[in-house]
């Protein structure tokens, strides 16, 4: 009985390892072959960049779209490792030797040395120079046009600039339409790209409506020869990220203080 029980227990045993899920970067990538580039969406790109992220490469919230961040992200991911002297070739693409790497336990996180997050200028105050309307993006959706630029007015200082709506499901992403453009927005971010949202009223129609902005571009690009890779994204009252379609926090709290109920 003894030694039945014992063959019984050694074919579960057998059975659990045989079908537990495979980790490795093949299984991973669903084939050996697999080269995740630009053109590349989906559920296996969100692992990438969550990995990505996770080891310190990619500051930004997964989106599943392999895009100029991503591609940026990976580059530092190979540099990293052919400076150790893997042969890696740095082309901002993950295939089947990137995979393995990157998906391993001991995977090389990014060096922290002499690395500054932009966090953007400082406000003195929170007092607003001016406010706007909250209306839901629901209703700011019908009344956008893409391909229109409109007038965007920093609430903390009163400056004015313009972006041109390219078009957004869960909010709006908006782009300078020329260079000039480009340098007028760069004045509200400190004249760097970073992380900052600041509250802002958008003018559409006539009306002034309370928002969000972030001052980092990344993602889809439409408008061409404007200086700037990508688009930034513009929140209001009822918008959602593209990832998981969550809101976002500071965000929200950006567009009650632009509305003036904060």
């Amino acid at each position: 009985m003894k030694k039945i029980t014992a063959s019984i227990l050694i074919l579960i045993i057998a059975f659990v390892l045989c079908a537990a899920p495979d980790n490795s970067a093949a299984a991973l990538s669903g084939s050996s072959g697999r080269i995740y580039d630009k053109s590349s969406t989906g559920p296996m790109v969100v692992r990438i960049q969550m990995r990505l992220r996770e080891l310190g490469y990619l500051n930004f919230k997964p989106t599943g779209s392999y895009k100029s961040m991503t591609v940026n992200a990976v580059k530092d991911f190979q540099v990293n490792y052919r400076e150790s002297g893997y042969e890696m070739q740095v082309d901002g693409r993950m295939g089947p030797q990137s995979m393995e790497l990157l998906f391993k336990y001991d995977a090389m996180r990014v060096s922290l040395s002499g690395i500054s997050i932009p966090s953007g200028p400082k406000h003195s105050s929170d007092t607003l120079v001016t406010t706007g309307s909250l209306i839901p993006w629901a209703t700011v959706k019908t009344m956008m046009l893409a391909g229109r630029s409109y007038n965007i007015i920093d609430c903390y200082t009163g400056k004015e600039f313009k972006l041109q709506y390219t078009g957004g499901e869960n909010h709006a992403e908006m782009e300078p339409a020329n260079e000039a453009a480009l340098a007028d927005f760069m004045e509200i971010c400190g004249r760097e790209y970073n992380f900052l949202k600041r509250p802002v009223v958008v003018v559409i129609d006539g009306q002034t409506v309370a928002a969000s902005i972030q001052c980092w571009p990344h993602g889809s690009d439409t408008v061409s020869g404007n200086g700037v890779d990508g688009h930034v994204c513009l929140f209001f009252d009822g918008c959602y990220s593209n990832v998981g379609m969550l809101p976002d926090v500071e965000h929200t709290e950006n567009i009650y203080k632009a509305a003036g109920q904060h």
